[in-house]
């Protein structure tokens, strides 16, 4: 007796296939868009945030500028969450225009500074600024629990104009001081 041949099983998985292919390519929008448009993807200014130099208070000497992981997302949360992408700047009243700088919030431990470096104004919009924070507090963070504690600081924005820091109260690192100096 002659073992059954393997090519109609064969034949018949390929035949499946193609057919969830077809019906999962019939099912793509066509109106408007071409392949290349399905395949395309345009990096968004808050994507490039993430690729943004940082630096964590994790040295010896700056570990007294950590603050509670838990403080820091609350006060992060009272950060506002526009996302169309405006220009941050420097000065104007910060409580009727959200793009003034500098904006600090504070809960228990935890202080949050998002300022401009070196005076300059730079284009990016609140949810990439919370997704810097995001990145900063999940890079930074040392601990478990309610001993979580992380600090640090980013850059964001299309130049990198941005800084945002987070730690204790008065926390300033090589970036904020460098921007104070700038801007005094």
């Amino acid at each position: 007796m002659r073992p059954s041949s393997p090519f109609p099983s064969f034949y018949a998985l390929l035949a499946t296939l193609f057919l969830i292919c077809f019906d999962t390519a019939s099912a793509l929008p066509t109106s408007g868009s071409s392949d290349s448009d399905l395949l395309r993807t345009v990096p968004t200014l808050e994507s490039r945030s993430l690729d943004n130099w940082y630096q964590c208070y994790d040295s010896p000497s700056a570990m007294q500028r950590r603050a509670k992981y838990n403080d820091c997302a609350r006060a992060a949360a009272q950060l506002p969450n526009f996302i169309e992408e405006k220009t941050f700047h420097r000065g104007g009243d910060v409580n009727t225009d959200p793009y003034a700088l500098p904006i600090v919030k504070r809960h228990n431990t935890c202080q949050i500074t998002v300022d401009v470096r070196f005076g300059r104004s730079d284009v990016s919009s609140w949810v990439g600024i919370d997704m810097a924070l995001s990145k900063i507090m999940e890079a930074c963070s040392v601990g478990y629990g309610q001993h979580e504690t992380t600090g640090g600081e980013i850059e964001a924005g299309l130049a990198s104009f941005i800084l945002v820091t987070v730690g204790k109260p008065g926390a300033a690192g090589r970036g904020a001081a460098a921007a104070a100096v700038a801007t005094s």
